[in-house]
C-alpha cells in the first residue's frame, strides 16, 4: 500500500482542501536574499518552486495560493499578519496556541499557503534559514472575517 503523500523525484505532494498551512519568521525582511523568493515555473505558470520551497521539500506549490504578509521593519503581531492575509478566523485560535508555543507571538513575515496540508513528521523538515511551521489548520473560507474590513 502506497503512503497517501508518497514522495515523488523531487519532493513531496501536500494538496488538500479546506487545509492551510502557515509559516512564520522572525528573521529580518531586509536580510533575506532575493534568490529565497525566487519562483521557476512550470505547468502553464501554475505551478511553482523557489529554495523556500524546495528546502521543505515540497515538490511544488501554486503561487495563486499563496500568501505573505509582514514588516519590512520591525515586527508585526502573528494575529495582525494572518488577519491582513486570511480574513477568516476559522483557525486562528489553534494557530496562536502553536504559535505560543513556538515563540512566534511577534513575527516579522508570514507565508500562507491554502489548500495545502504541509506535514513536517513526512517530509522531516520544520524550520530552515529563515522560517518555521507553525503547523497546517483546518480553513473555512465561509468563517467570520478575522479583522474588520471597510465596506467603503
Amino acid at each position: 500500500m502506497k503512503k497517501k503523500n508518497a514522495k515523488i523525484e523531487k519532493g513531496f505532494l501536500f494538496s488538500k482542501k479546506n487545509k492551510v498551512s502557515v509559516w512564520a519568521s522572525t528573521h529580518p525582511y531586509a536580510d533575506i536574499p532575493e534568490a529565497y523568493f525566487e519562483e521557476k515555473f512550470s505547468k502553464n505558470n501554475t505551478r511553482a518552486t523557489n529554495t523556500w520551497s524546495n528546502n521543505f521539500k515540497m515538490r511544488y506549490f501554486s503561487p495563486s495560493k499563496m500568501e505573505t504578509n509582514g514588516a519590512h521593519e520591525g515586527t508585526i503581531n502573528i494575529k495582525q499578519a494572518v488577519g491582513e492575509c486570511s480574513f477568516s478566523s476559522s483557525f486562528i485560535e489553534v494557530l496562536m496556541s502553536k504559535a505560543k508555543k513556538k515563540k512566534l507571538n511577534e513575527i516579522t513575515w508570514i507565508i500562507l499557503l491554502f489548500e495545502y496540508e504541509y506535514s513536517a513528521k513526512i517530509s522531516g523538515i520544520e524550520s530552515d534559514e529563515y522560517v518555521t511551521l507553525v503547523g497546517a489548520f483546518d480553513y473555512d473560507d465561509d468563517a467570520e472575517s478575522l479583522i474588520e474590513v471597510d465596506d467603503e
